[in-house]
Formats: structure tokens, sequence, C-alpha cells
């Protein structure tokens, strides 16, 4: 495997872009003989100079780093062109990975970056398409010995909002809980995925359409007892702003149908009805502010104190959920 000295990541499926990192670490092990180290750095605490100043100083202990750039759309111009000096002149013990969530043509695509950089170093990690996501289910379920109809696997994609890590993690429990049974029913992965008390980015996103203050509070502290704890809060700000978008697109005249088309949110009546509870619930300038505000709270979460993270959480969700000021 040839390894360039910088790639960007962006798009929102989180699964196969976390697999082809893996596959870079693990070329860049074969090629040292050694494991390399790995730093992660975010915009929003690091300063780009800084991380520069790391990137060409040379470890004392092994011969290859991966660096990490989370959340790249926040890199600012002047960050961009400290970064553009280095790419100029890489360094070759390390490899340099942006990464983002954003898409080419969205509003928060790092166009910037991405116009310093090579286009071989660049691959974009589209969200499955709605008959690839079955496709994959199926095929998952097929390889078990399962088959499931059309109105279970409807219900599956809508919980797990059809990402990758959730779809595989939903898809083996119900493997294993459907003992001697073929044929998976919508009222199976209802008893199965629903009651199994494990949160998900939907069913906090439910909550938060309804409105349902305690309801929320209550998912988010099943989800910080798990490890998929911070995906989800990541996941209920990008809902957000789907919801954001939704109800933009339904006061310029479209119906649901065609606005859950436009914005691939699948054709499941539990998706469309939430959507439909939150444009009910929420101004459009109240999810503008929400998306604000927790982007700022994630930010600060990641260095806050651990004894004040639940609290400044819980007060900012009261805000914004409960309307409380």
């Amino acid at each position: 495997m040839t390894l360039l000295p910088v790639y960007f990541f962006p798009g929102p499926e989180i699964g196969h872009k976390r697999n082809r990192i893996l596959s870079i670490k693990q070329a860049l092990h074969d090629r040292n003989r050694e494991a390399p180290e790995i730093y992660e750095y975010f915009p929003y605490d690091s300063q780009a100079s800084d991380i520069v100043s790391d990137l060409l100083n040379g470890s004392l202990f092994s011969m290859g780093r991966l660096v990490i750039v989370a959340e790249a759309q926040a890199l600012g111009e002047n960050d961009v062109r400290t970064f553009k000096q280095y790419i100029d002149t890489p360094s070759p013990e390390v490899i340099l990975i942006f990464t983002c969530d954003e898409i080419p043509g969205s509003r928060g695509y790092p166009r910037t970056l991405a116009n310093v950089l090579p286009k071989k170093a660049i691959e974009v990690f589209w969200e499955m398409f709605e008959r690839d996501k079955r496709g994959w289910v199926r095929r998952f379920l097929n390889e078990k010995g399962l088959k499931a109809e059309e109105a279970a696997i409807d219900l599956l994609l809508d919980i797990t909002e059809g990402i990758s890590d959730f779809l595989r993690e939903a898809c083996e429990l119900l493997a294993f809980s459907m003992d001697s049974k073929k044929t998976i029913l919508e009222s199976d992965v209802d008893e199965i995925l629903e009651h199994s008390r494990k949160e998900t980015g939907f069913s906090l996103f439910e909550r938060f359409c309804r409105r349902d203050l305690n309801g929320v509070l209550d998912a988010l502290n099943n989800c910080s007892d798990s490890n998929a704890g911070d995906r989800i809060f990541s996941m209920l700000i990008g809902s957000i702003v789907r919801l954001s978008d939704f109800a933009s697109l339904l006061s310029g005249g479209l119906t649901p149908e065609n606005v859950a088309t436009e914005l691939g949110l699948g054709r499941g009546k539990r998706v469309l009805n939430t959507y439909m509870d939150g444009v009910r619930n929420y101004r459009k300038s109240e999810l503008d502010s929400a998306i604000r505000s927790l982007v700022d709270l994630e930010s600060w979460l990641r260095n806050a104190p651990r004894e004040l993270r639940k609290s400044k959480t819980e007060i900012l969700l009261c805000r914004v959920v409960g309307g409380y000021h």
C-alpha cells in the first residue's frame, strides 16, 4: 500500500472512514515494523501553528506518527495557510489526516483546505443510499441465515439512521436474539432494539423533537455510560441541522414526503413523523440557536473537568429543550 503524506477524508460515513484510517495505520506499522504513535487534534482547542510544530518535531519513541486533525470544517483561512506551508514540505515520518462530516457542495465543506491538497489525497465518504443500506442489511442477515420483511428493515434504518456502525451493532443484536426464527418482523425489531435499553442517536433525537426534556436527559445519561456516548451527541447535532433544513424546505411549499426525499431521510413513517414533531415544537430560530449552543458545548466538553460536564450539559438542555432561561 502506497502511503501519501497527507489525506483529507470528508463525509458522514463514519464506519468506512474509520476502517480506512485503520488500514493506513496498519500500512504505517508494516512500513516501519513498529506501531505508530497516534495523535488527534481539534481546531477548537489547538492552534494550527502548534500542530504544525508537533508535525515537524521528530519522535523519540517511534519511527512513524499518524496525526489526525478532526472537524476540519472549523479551520480558518489563516489555519489553512499555515498547514499549506507544511503540506508543501511534509515530514517523511508523519501521515497527516484531516477529517470532517461535511460533503463537497455543502455549506460547511472546507473548500479552502480541499483546494490546497492534491486530488488523490481527498476521499469522500458518502452516506450510503437507501437502496445500498437495504442491500447491506439483507446481505448481513443472509450470512446469518436470516431474512427480514420490508417493514422491519424500514424500522431498523429509522432507529439507526443508516449509519454503518449502528446498523452493524443492531444487526448483530438481532441475529443473536432471533434464536431459531428465520424471518425478522417489524415487531421483532421493535421488541429487541427498542426495548434493549440501548440508546441511539435517533432515539435521543425523537425525544428532542417531542420536546421531552426528561426523556432527553434520561437518554443522554444512558448514553454517557456507553462507548457510543460521544458519537451519539455528535449525531444529535447533525440531526438538528437536518431538522432546520427540513423546516426551511417545508416553509418553501414542498410536501413533507418531498422534503424527506430531498434530504435523504429515508421513507419510513417513523422518521417523517419525528421530523414533523420537531417542526411543530420548535421555531426555526430556536433550532438554529440550539445548533450553535450544542456545537459550543461539544467543543467545551472535550477538555472540561469531569465534575462539571454533566451539570453544564443538563443546564444547556434545559434551555434548549425545556425553554428555561
